[in-house]
């Protein structure tokens, strides 16, 4: 009986997990960000435009692998990204759940989005600036 009760809730953590696995192809498309928050730092002058240019930004990932990162935020630091980003590539690590952005001879090393489900929420957190984004396709 025991063997049986573990075996169903095997077979229902199974179910779990696989219902939460992100596949590439549910990347692609045009993102918004419903809602940012920084993690860390919040108070600090520099984070707080960050999470607010990033929350007036669109994010697309092609199903070509290009990348597209485009704001309504007029800050220097926002204009910046905007022409970092430019001609960059997405890939996505399905093992690690990151998509990695930037040039292939570099390492895709511009920005790394770690990519959470929770439900039928969709996070991408941005490691990098600790700055966890709720995000819905548009």
């Amino acid at each position: 009986m025991k063997k049986i009760v573990l075996l169903i809730l095997l077979l229902i953590s199974s179910a779990n997990t696989y219902a939460q696995t992100i596949a590439e192809t549910d990347l692609i498309g045009t993102w918004k960000v419903k809602k940012a928050t920084a993690i860390k730092d919040a108070d600090k002058p520099e984070t707080k435009e960050l999470v607010s240019g990033f929350q007036k930004a669109t994010y697309t990932f092609n199903a070509d692998h290009r990348f597209i990162f485009d704001t309504k935020s007029n800050s220097k630091m926002m204009l910046q990204l905007v022409k970092m980003f430019q001609k960059n590539q997405w890939i996505f690590d399905k093992k690690k759940k990151q998509i990695k952005v930037g040039f292939k001879k570099e390492g895709y090393s511009n920005i790394t989005f770690i990519v959470k489900q929770d439900g039928k929420k969709i996070i991408f957190l941005i490691e990098d600036a600790q700055i966890e984004m709720l995000m819905k396709k548009a």
